[in-house]
């Protein structure tokens, strides 16, 4: 649907922002600090791989709980003409990674928890295929705003205050001020992250995967007891390669994810399943939307922790999966379910306080006059990942572990050299043949749920970006350690209180979260009108999202 520059419709129903719009490119992360780092290097002539580096690399400092240096993540590329790629530079298990060396409480956080990190490494592989800056210029906003500091926002003090309590005794010297998170306004100034981004741009990434950062990791590692050694981190970069995503075609949109480990097959299956469902001919936020939604979601999710593992290591049928006569099997289920009438009486739940340790992940896209495009979902995984600091670095890593299993048989246990299943999972819209659009959103779990909600309101309800994104969600209470399949809805207030009292009427229990909650994702989009040129992006005001045009 091409939408006129100035039509009423780029405004926004749902929030205050309208859609961002730009001629030569487009920039959305999590912040505005970060959009702007991507936006700068955009207008400086490069393009979108190369502002997606910079902006992927700032994120990391303006969100130090949530991604950087040490953590993994999945990208997807479109070049100009081309269908697209994707780079998966997921965390591997160290070679001393077994279900006896990781029970359950060694995969939550410290020093066990962590896997080989991949984020710098997936960096410089798509700058270096892609892009047209070195990756000391792409590395440049990212010292700036390092040394120069950064003010914490409301969201910065709320992820502080929920995460702080991980922090090893390096992460409380960098991160917190006398021992307490930085006051709304403070700034925080990370020197020692600033002399490694330094060494990294001077000596390019082997300084971090076999050199004097990869030794103070592997010394930090052995001091204290952890599984990742030289040879683990110097493996890595020789891991990555460019694959095919797997794909889908709903309402005549043909959709790419990236394939497992990555459980972006969820979303595929999920759509799979809705489309025998005129969901735009139903109450857009109505009961019978947001059940539809939800049935499908809930089905797919038993198939991902069923299947959904590191292909290197087990069979995943994806063939099968995505097969009509699967989606159909899927129908069936939501079907039984949909048909109730009755059901239990109402057993709507109060607002819980969120749980300390909270998943932490973050998503980020860029697009450029040519058409390029590249969105990335990068993690620490839980806030402050491990909550492990690498000593003199300012590297938090990763407790990406934690998503892995130690049962017999599950195909995402543990094992050495493997990558595990995660809920990261950027996607690639194409409308006639045609790159038209990128969607994502961290949020654990809930990625898969939210992501298909984002993009049903582009697709069946003609939402605009920022509508699309600021409309209000749902997800299933639906974390690696829960039962499987979930029974609990946790819903913005904004739901209508009509279509909350009609779910629980049916019986769904509801766990009622405030108006604007990051528990339900903080989605980034870009979309590009094939026939006009211009670029639209929107960014999540549940956090401190923001999208910049140029």
């Amino acid at each position: 649907m091409t939408q006129s520059v100035g039509h009423e419709t780029y405004a926004s129903r749902f929030g205050p922002r309208p859609v961002a719009l730009g001629r030569r490119g487009m920039v959305a992360t999590a912040n505005p600090l970060a959009t702007l780092a991507g936006v700068r290097t955009l207008a400086g002539g490069r393009n979108a791989v190369d502002a997606i580096v910079a902006a992927a690399a700032g994120i990391g400092v303006v969100e130090p709980y949530m991604s950087g240096m040490g953590g993994c993540g999945v990208l997807m590329l479109t070049r100009p003409g081309e269908t697209p790629r994707v780079l998966n530079f997921l965390g591997r298990a160290p070679g001393a990674a077994t279900p006896e060396a990781l029970p359950g409480d060694a995969r939550d956080a410290g020093v066990r928890s962590v896997a080989v990190p991949g984020n710098l490494a997936g960096w410089a592989r798509v700058l270096r295929d892609h892009g047209t800056v070195s990756l000391a210029e792409a590395l440049e906003p990212a010292i700036e705003l390092c040394e120069q500091g950064i003010p914490m926002t409301v969201f910065d003090r709320q992820m502080f205050d929920e995460n702080h309590g991980r922090l090893d005794r390096e992460g409380v010297r960098v991160y917190l001020q006398d021992g307490r998170p930085p006051a709304v306004g403070a700034r925080l100034v990370q020197s020692d992250l600033a002399g490694t981004f330094r060494r990294v741009a001077r000596d390019g990434i082997g300084v971090f995967y076999e050199g004097e950062i990869a030794e103070a990791i592997a010394r930090n590692m052995a001091t204290d007891g952890g599984l990742i050694t030289i040879q683990d981190l110097k493996a890595y970069p020789g891991t990555l390669e460019w694959t095919a995503p797997l794909a889908t075609t709903y309402r005549g949109v043909r959709v790419f994810a990236p394939a497992p480990p990555s459980s972006g097959i969820q979303i595929l299956l999920t759509l799979n399943a809705m489309a025998d469902w005129e969901l735009g001919a139903l109450e857009h936020l109505g009961p019978d939307h947001l059940a539809v939604v939800a049935e499908a979601a809930r089905a797919a999710r038993v198939d991902t922790d069923r299947y959904v593992g590191d292909p290197a290591f087990v069979p995943v049928p994806v063939e099968r999966l995505l097969s009509e006569t699967h989606a159909e099997e899927l129908r069936a289920e939501m079907r039984a379910r949909l048909g109730r009438t009755g059901g239990p009486a109402p057993r709507r739940r109060a607002a819980a306080a969120p749980a300390a340790g909270a998943a932490s992940t973050t998503h980020l896209a860029a697009c450029d006059g040519s058409g390029l495009a590249v969105n990335i979902t990068h993690s620490l995984g839980s806030g402050f990942g491990s909550g492990v600091v690498v000593r003199g670095t300012g590297i938090a890593l990763n407790n990406a572990l934690h998503w892995t299993s130690t049962v017999e048989g599950h195909p995402n246990r543990v094992e050495p050299g493997k990558r595990h299943e995660w809920p990261v999972a950027p996607l690639h819209l194409f409308r006639n043949g045609r790159f038209w659009a990128t969607v994502g959103t961290p949020g654990s779990y809930g990625i898969l749920v939210t992501t298909v909600q984002v993009l049903s309101n582009l697709v069946d309800f003609g939402l605009n970006v920022q509508e699309a994104i600021g409309a209000p969600r749902f997800r299933w209470v639906d974390e690696a350690a829960d039962p499987l399949p979930a029974e609990t809805l946790r819903m913005e207030s904004r739901v209508p209180e009509a279509t909350r009292e009609a779910l629980a009427r049916r019986g769904y229990a509801i766990e009622l979260l405030g108006a604007w909650s990051m528990r339900v994702g903080g989605a980034q989009a870009v979309l590009r009108d094939a026939e006009t040129g211009w670029l639209m992006g929107g960014a999540d005001p549940r956090r401190n999202g923001y999208a910049m045009g140029w």
